[in-house]
């Protein structure tokens, strides 16, 4: 009897510890709907939806201050292939395209410049996540969901020429679905690898992985400089922690590092201590420091100039997924004429909400909250050109806000 007793007490503990941090989650399933979602705008009155004709699922953007230009990667194919949420529909995928945007620009028409890809042998099997920029070597970095399995390509970009000149793509066991990319030099990076089993190979494992908590993702740190001294060698990689649905990456500080936890809707800080300099290790010791609970799902993460970390994200993960997954449809005039009456009236009035914070040692502040402009991943902020951008992960087009 008494056995019995021990064996149900670690039972029910078992099914309170996967249960209880989920608790804010479920909530959110009932708060956060589009319909009850609450009304935020901290970004003053004049912003607007920018390239609504022109650019849609655009996922991340990167802020070059140095040249008063954003960088951003569109993937329209990501309607039919998305890895990360398991959406395969048949039908032709477009690939990738990349922009600069001249944010000082008055003019819209001038203001946006798609970059030309050069000598890449896939061709349009470019399937953007995250974004990172070393400005130093002009080096683009993109985490690339290939048919044919995901890695991190590396382009070279000539602003003069408008042209990313593809020069190396690097994959590793460890490299398994990158999603950000955060540079600590010229050499070296992290990556997130949102998910321990993909949505391509084992959907239903997935689903468990994301809707559970499971901490099974991980963020690696890469070197390169086996790979840069001889072509034929492959990276240095390393585990340097595990947490649910790892995302976004961004540095606090020099020792410390934040990783934006989608699925359990935090900002995770790690303490982060370099190896040591008369050792041949090659990465850093990552070691959990606090979390920041957040009333979203945080995607991309980004720092502005004066130190805040600015998150956006998802505030409904239900509404998002079915928008996510009817985009080919509402966005395709042949798709829509043949579905459903139901299916073409949620194509004109189904709404995802979006949610940008910041984050400041102070706590956090939040900036937008509304369905307007749906699905927010990454949001980026200019403060001495008092400018900010939003994209959006199924949205069609920009915001951008002018303080």
């Amino acid at each position: 009897m008494a056995l019995r007793s021990t064996w149900a007490f670690v039972l029910v503990a078992a099914i309170s510890a996967l249960v209880y941090p989920r608790i804010p989650i479920l909530w959110s399933f009932y708060s956060n709907q589009p319909d009850r979602l609450i009304q935020i705008n901290n970004i003053g009155p004049s912003y607007k939806v920018k390239f609504a004709d022109k650019l849609r699922s655009c996922e991340d953007i990167i802020l070059i201050e140095s040249r008063g230009v954003a960088i951003v990667a569109c993937d329209a194919g990501r309607e039919r292939w998305n890895t990360v949420m398991g959406i395969f529909s048949p039908g032709p995928v477009p690939g990738a395209e990349i922009y600069v945007y001249d944010y000082e620009q008055a003019d819209d028409d001038e203001a946006l410049t798609r970059l030309q890809i050069v000598d890449y042998a896939p061709g349009e099997d470019l399937h953007t996540l995250g974004l990172a920029l070393d400005e130093a070597t002009s080096s683009l970095f993109i985490a690339n969901h290939r048919h044919d399995g995901s890695r991190v390509e590396v382009f070279h970009l000539d602003f003069e020429s408008h042209t990313l000149r593809h020069t190396h793509s690097i994959q590793h066991p460890l490299i398994r679905g990158p999603n950000s990319i955060l540079l600590v030099n010229s050499r070296e990076f992290y990556v997130s690898n949102d998910h321990h089993f993909l949505a391509k190979e084992h959907l239903l494992l997935s689903k468990m992985e994301t809707y559970l908590g499971f901490p099974i993702g991980t963020l690696v740190h890469v070197d390169m400089s086996p790979m840069l001294e001889d072509p034929t060698a492959a990276v240095d990689a390393e585990v340097v922690a595990r947490l649910p649905f790892p995302n976004g990456i961004e540095l606090v500080n020099e020792t410390t590092l934040a990783v934006a936890s989608s699925n359990s809707a935090s900002l995770r800080l790690y303490d982060v201590t370099p190896p040591p300099a008369d050792s041949a290790r090659r990465h850093p010791t990552l070691r959990s420091s606090s979390s920041i609970r957040l009333p979203f799902m945080p995607d991309n993460l980004s720092k502005s100039s004066d130190g805040a970390i600015i998150i956006a994200g998802h505030p409904h993960a239900p509404s998002l997924s079915t928008f996510a997954a009817t985009r080919h449809i509402c966005n395709s005039p042949e798709e829509r004429a043949k579905a459903e009456p139901s299916l073409q009236e949620f194509c004109d009035k189904g709404k995802a909400g979006s949610w940008v914070s910041q984050w400041k040692q102070a706590g956090v502040e939040h900036l937008y909250v509304g369905t307007d402009y749906p699905t927010s991943c990454t949001a980026i902020r200019d403060l001495g050109r008092n400018t900010g951008i939003i994209s959006g992960l199924y949205a069609r087009g920009l915001l951008v806000w002018r303080n």
